[in-house]
Order: structure tokens, then sequence, then C-alpha cells
């Protein structure tokens, strides 16, 4: 992988001694470090390999040699400025622009040197031997420039192999996180094929299919024929809807109402005037996707523990609303309220309809969601529930 890295503060073409101040960066400090080190070393291996074999026991050339360190460091910095200013440019260039800078800063400090070694020592040097004083220079500035490049091709290395790290460490990531996903997802089709079973078990266990069935005998009874096939149409329409849909893990609140209107046609036979149902839904709530089969064991709760336990006429109210983006269902009843010593045996008892809708409203918007339920004052239930008014429930998040 190529990554650019772009220029650093050591690569910007700052001044020499506005880099030396306070505010220096870490790659100025670096460089400044090596820059002193390396002509700290050049001047001891001069001093070792020529000032201290033809001037033994001498200062003057011992001084020479320390003070034309001190000059490279100042002729060497421009190249710095050079080598980063051409970073960016093919090899060629680069090197044709580099090897001449090279050729002049090493023909100054060689000035440099022979000026300064006649003035110091009071010897001319022949001009026959400017030609080696000057090559020994390009062997210097020529090694200094080669030493720039590596460290700079070296951090460069770093930075990509520390961003190839990184990216590969995000990829890392995100695979993880859509394993997690597909595992949340899997986790939801399991939940709804579970939810499934408890609905077709709901509206099959013997308790609700006697129930219906024995509306229809007493209608049978009665005369009342029609009536009594009216009761099985409804019963076949709502198990071919339930079943139509089992593969559907949301739908518009619309269509849930729709079903869970088949429903209560149901229990609206067998209860008659003790049932009344309330449903004010806004039309922008309608369209709010939700899960599937997500109602019905609310009402099936308000139906079991309200109307079945009173003969006077109980309401179970739903209404739906949208605001900021959140859709909000309350659904409850009027039925014979509980004391506050029986509604733990009451929560127990709703207990498996509630677990379910808490499960699979988790499973589909993870933390996104509030789902509370408890007995109001002075009498009946409220379930209430919050959640993003999406066009489409995800599967897991």
């Amino acid at each position: 992988m190529h990554v650019t890295v772009p220029m650093t503060a050591i690569d910007a073409p700052d001044g020499m001694f506005k880099t030396l101040g306070l505010g220096m960066q870490p790659n100025a400090r670096q460089y400044w470090l090596f820059q002193i080190a390396g002509w700290s070393a050049m001047a001891l291996l001069s001093y070792l390999s020529l000032t201290i074999w033809y001037n033994p026991g001498q200062w003057t050339p011992v001084l020479h040699t320390i003070l034309q360190s001190i000059l490279g460091i100042f002729v060497s910095h421009p190249l710095r400025l050079v080598a980063s200013g051409t970073w960016t440019w093919s090899l060629v260039p680069r090197i044709l622009v580099n090897g001449a800078c090279v050729l002049i800063a090493s023909l100054v400090w060689t000035l440099l040197r022979l000026y300064l070694f006649t003035w110091m020592t009071g010897e001319p040097i022949p001009l026959a031997d400017w030609g080696g004083w000057w090559f020994a220079s390009v062997i210097v500035f020529g090694a200094w420039t080669f030493c720039y490049y590596a460290l700079k091709y070296y951090r460069h290395w770093i930075r990509e192999h520390q961003l190839a790290v990184e990216a590969q460490n995000t990829a890392l990531k995100a695979n993880e996180v859509a394993q997690r996903e597909t595992l949340r997802r899997l986790e939801a089709e399991k939940l709804f094929r579970d939810a499934q079973l408890r609905m077709l078990k709901y509206q099959l266990n013997p308790h609700f299919l006697f129930n219906a069935l024995n509306s229809v005998s007493w209608q049978v009874r009665k005369g009342d024929s029609a009536g009594a096939t009216d009761m099985l149409a409804r019963i076949g329409d709502y198990l071919r809807v339930t079943l139509d849909h089992s593969d559907e893990m949301q739908h518009t609140l619309a269509d849930e109402l729709e079903t869970l209107d088949l429903y209560l046609s149901i229990e609206k036979v067998r209860f008659g005037e003790r049932l009344h149902t309330r449903v004010h839904v806004e039309e922008a709530a309608k369209t709010a996707a939700i899960p599937s089969l997500l109602l019905q064991p609310l009402f099936e709760n308000s139906v079991k523990f309200a109307v079945s336990r009173t003969s006077e006429p109980t309401t179970i109210s739903l209404d739906a609303t949208v605001k900021d983006g959140e859709l909000a269902i309350t659904i409850s009843d009027d039925g014979p309220g509980v004391s506050a010593r029986k509604a733990a045996e009451e929560d127990a008892t709703r207990g498996i309809g509630l677990l379910n809708v808490e499960e699979r409203l988790k499973s589909a918007y993870g933390e996104a969601f509030r789902f509370t339920h408890g007995p109001v004052q002075p009498k009946g239930y409220r379930v209430e529930i919050r959640v993003p008014a999406e066009g489409r429930v995800p599967a897991a998040r």
C-alpha cells in the first residue's frame, strides 16, 4: 500500500534560528541532534586520521578541525531545505538538483576551510591541493545527503507501516462489527421465529380455540347459523393472514392494525358488549414500521386480565403518535384495578407476552427503545412503547 505522507515540521522551510527556538518540534529536535552528533563525529574522525598525525601537539590545527565542523553545520543546513523541497519530485530531477547543490555546498565549505586554515596558521595552500580538499568535501556532503534521505525514507516507511497496521486494525474491527451485526440479526430472526411459535400457540391453544369454537357452538344452538358461519369465517381469515405473513420480520403499523382487527373481531363475538376498543393513530404513525405480530400479545393481556374478569364493559385503547422522530404507542385498559400487593403476581402472570414483546424490541432496536408497563390508578393497566419512527426497522443493531 502506498501512502503519501505530508511534509512534517522537520521538512518545513523554516529559518535555522527559528527552528532552534523554544517552539522546536520533535522532528526538528531529532534533526539537530543528528546534525550536531554527525558533525562532531566528523571532527573527531578528522582529528584522529589527520590532525594528530600531521600536526601532533599543535592546538591551532585542532581548533581548525573543530571550526570547520561548525561551519559544516551551517553550510549543510540549506541542503535539508533542498532535499525536503524536492521530496515529491520524480527520481531523476531530484538526483540532479540535489547533486548540484552538494557540489555547490562542497565548494563553499572548501573555500571557507581553506581561508580559515590560511588565516589561522599563516600557511598558504597551493592551488594544486585545492582539488583534494574539494573532493573530500564532495564525499562529506554526498554522505550527508545520503544519510538525510536514508533517515527520511526510514521515517516514511515507519509511517506507512503504522498506517497499514491502523488500516488492518480498522478492517478487523469492521469485520468484528459485521460479525456481531450478523449474529444479532440471526438472533433477531430466531427471536422472531420463537415469537411466531408463541403467537401460534396463543392462537391455537386450547383455551383460545375452545372459547372461539364454544362461541360458534352457542350461536348454532340458538339457531344463529349466519353468526356461526361469520365466526368461523373470521377465525379462518385470522389464521390465513397470520400464516401468510409468517415470514415478515416487520411491516407498517397500519398492517399490524389490520391483523389486530381480525383478532379483536373474534374476541368481540365472544364478549359482545363487554369488549370495546378505541384506536387513535396519527397518519404519520401509520407508515412507521414495527416488528410484526408485536401488539397482539398486549391486547391478549388486556382481554385475559381485564375483559374476562368483569361483567362490566371494558375498553381497550390504543394511541399512536409520532413526535421528534419517535413513535409512541400506548395500550391501556380500564379493567379491574390491582392493588400494590397483587401487582407483582399480575406481572408474573402477564410475563410471557410482555417478555416476548420486550425481547423483540431489544433485538430490533438495541438500546434505542423504551418499554414500560404497570397498573394505573384508580384501575386498569397500561403499556407504553417508544421506538424510532423509521420507515424500516433494522433486523439488528
